[in-house]
């Protein structure tokens, strides 16, 4: 399976040294350029971490009419995301509300951080144990997951 991803699931993955899960979950990972120069700015040394990992493809986004009316509504990456994900008619990893409801609005199947625990544990890439601790550890690292939302992902991992 081939997906498009937007910042925040990067960075967060990162964080907890396992961007390569998404290797794991997925055949190829579009990232679109501007998107690498979001996480590039915390984090300069990502180049070479996506260069190791071959799942990666770096992309640019053509500057469409569409492109323009989200840059109205999202910030740079997530609407390039969006509209990368339009493009290539794929499916989409991205966490903010705004750009998630976005997306959704315009057909595109959208995961996130949570979402893409719940698929590692359920494709045995991970044990529960340890989605659970990623989710706690990403929370701590500051990512922002009501409380509604995080006891209805620890509820699924576990029901694995």
């Amino acid at each position: 399976m081939i997906i498009v991803s937007d910042t925040t699931s990067l960075i967060v993955l990162e964080k907890l040294e396992v961007l390569d899960l998404l290797c794991r979950l997925f055949k190829r990972v579009i990232i679109p350029r501007v998107v690498l120069d979001e996480i590039a700015v915390g984090s300069p040394g990502i180049f070479k971490t996506f260069e190791t990992m071959s799942c990666f493809e770096i992309l640019d986004v053509p500057k469409t009419s569409r492109l323009k009316s989200l840059l109205l509504v999202l910030d740079d990456g997530e609407a390039n995301a969006i509209e990368l994900a339009m493009i290539k008619q794929l499916p989409l990893i991205i966490d903010e509300r705004k750009g998630r409801q976005v997306a959704q609005q315009l057909g595109i199947k959208v995961t996130g951080f949570a979402g893409l625990l719940i698929q590692a544990c359920r494709s045995k890439i991970i044990e529960r144990e340890e989605a659970i601790s990623f989710l706690d550890q990403a929370v701590e690292n500051g990512l922002r997951l009501s409380d509604s939302l995080q006891l209805q992902v620890r509820n699924k991992l576990l029901d694995e």
